[in-house]
């Protein structure tokens, strides 16, 4: 999270020149500091109303009473921009950043000029509203903490961190529609620059990686919740700033097919499969987004290519086999069904879907063999699933009780790798459960393996 804010009050400076100017408009065009020069509008003029609630607003504790008189001021007077801009500074200061946004822009519609007057307000209640946040997050209020930063969110979005803040704890708490809508009002707000000065180089490199990492957020969202015809757009500008990205190009070709523009992503898959600046990590979720896109035959090539990376990978194995099964390759699936037997002695589905491929070959005899090897296995591993965490690597999954007896011993050995070769070793020690009952299991090694396969240890598993 950020560090806080201050959030001292604003001053009403931008009163004190109009309180000069009551009835007429200023000389000549209003600049911004930035260059803004703004239409002319209808220049605010003070009334008995604007000059009681600026009284009220320069003693602590009666804002109400300051935004009473605003409204008052608008009633009586609704094409005056003065009564809206008290009332936005009372509203937020009462907390109340709905209004005050919608007050604010109502002030800034009949006078542009006033947004240098109002963006030093909202800058402020932003920060009141941001370091509460941080509090009640501080306290494990989760729920509170959004609230508070999407009051912030609401009422400025020159400053991005509410916006990442209260996404990133939307998403955690399952409310995935308002964190799209979070980050991008956060791209909007980090497209535009402050009004009232000139944001120095440093600033401005910032705000341009928050701009790239904001966006590459948003990106991850709304393809997870399948919103492709919003995320293309996204994909396309980012292919156009980095035309080499892996990711994007595989994101990019997954949204055509998803939108029916398959030619256009077979284009762009075809494009990855033959870039040998792939690393083996691309190359699996490159497979794996093919597998999802119904694209096994390319699925296939790209787990095929992992093989010749990984040939010790259960998992690059396993998901060869899978995308030529779903392709229905059967003689290529023969041959790399055994290797991932090798790998993968104790799996069912391995076992099943290689005498699948004999039998679609022709050879009766092997799938029958295939699939009696399957029922005599002591049990079979069901779910492996590998995991890096920190330093450390974990495969975890379940023992599915199958000849065994139960409560005899099981005994495994588990072969981690990584890009240099064998990284280590970790050994399984359990109970068979009952036939058909499972009971999970986790076996780790201290550093990041890029794979592992397994072997069967001990009498009692064989």
């Amino acid at each position: 999270m950020m560090r806080p804010c201050p959030a001292g009050p604003a001053l009403l400076a931008g009163m004190l020149f109009l309180g000069c100017a009551v009835g007429r408009g200023p000389s000549g065009p209003v600049r911004s500091p930035t260059g803004i020069v703004y239409p002319p509008g209808v220049p605010p003029a003070e009334t008995r109303f604007s000059q009681t609630a600026t009284l009220y607003l320069n003693i602590h504790g009666e804002e109400e009473a300051a935004l009473a008189q605003a409204l008052e001021g608008i009633e009586a007077d609704p094409g005056n921009s003065i009564h809206y801009f008290l009332a936005g500074v009372a509203g937020a200061r009462l907390g109340d950043y709905r209004d005050a946004h919608r007050w604010f822009e109502e002030a800034e519609r009949i006078y542009p000029a006033y947004e240098l007057d109002i963006e030093p307000e909202r800058e402020a209640a932003w920060a009141r509203a941001f370091n509460a946040g941080l509090e009640a997050y501080a306290r494990g209020e989760r729920d509170a903490a959004a609230e508070h930063w999407l009051r912030a969110a609401a009422i400025y979005n020159l400053q991005p961190a509410a916006h990442r803040n209260v996404a990133s704890l939307l998403v955690e708490l399952g409310r995935r529609d308002e964190a799209i809508r979070v980050y991008q009002d956060a791209l909007r707000g980090l497209e535009r620059r402050p009004a009232t000065r000139l944001l120095e180089e440093a600033e401005i490199r910032e705000r341009g990686e928050l701009r790239a990492d904001t966006e590459n957020r948003l990106v991850q969202l709304l393809l997870a919740a399948g919103r492709f015809a919003g995320v293309e757009p996204l994909l396309q500008r980012q292919l156009a700033r980095n035309p080499g990205s892996i990711r994007v190009r595989s994101d990019l070709a997954r949204t055509l097919v998803e939108l029916g523009r398959a030619d256009e992503a077979a284009e762009l898959y075809a494009s990855l499969l033959t870039d040998e600046s792939l690393a083996a990590a691309d190359l699996f979720n490159l497979g794996i987004t093919l597998f999802r896109s119904s694209r096994y035959e390319q699925a296939g090539r790209a787990f095929e290519l992992l093989t010749e990376r990984q040939p010790d990978s259960r998992d690059a194995w396993f998901n060869y086999a899978n995308a030529l099964f779903a392709d229905e390759a059967w003689a290529a699936l023969v041959d790399a069904g055994d290797r991932l037997l090798a790998v993968d002695p104790l799996s069912e589905a391995a076992h099943l879907i290689t005498a699948r491929a004999r039998l679609e070959t022709g050879d009766e005899a092997g799938a029958r063999a295939g699939v009696a090897r399957s029922d005599g296995l002591p049990v079979h591993l069901d779910g492996l699933r590998l995991r890096v965490t920190g330093e450390r690597t974990l495969v975890q999954g379940r023992i599915v009780g199958n000849a065994l007896p139960e409560g005899a011993p099981v005994q495994l050995r588990f072969i981690f790798h990584d890009n240099a070769g064998v990284l280590g070793e970790s050994f399984l020690e359990a109970s068979a459960p009952a036939p058909g009952a499972s009971a999970d299991f986790s076996v780790f090694i201290d550093g990041r393996a890029l794979g592992y396969r397994y072997e069967v240890e001990g009498e009692g598993t064989r």
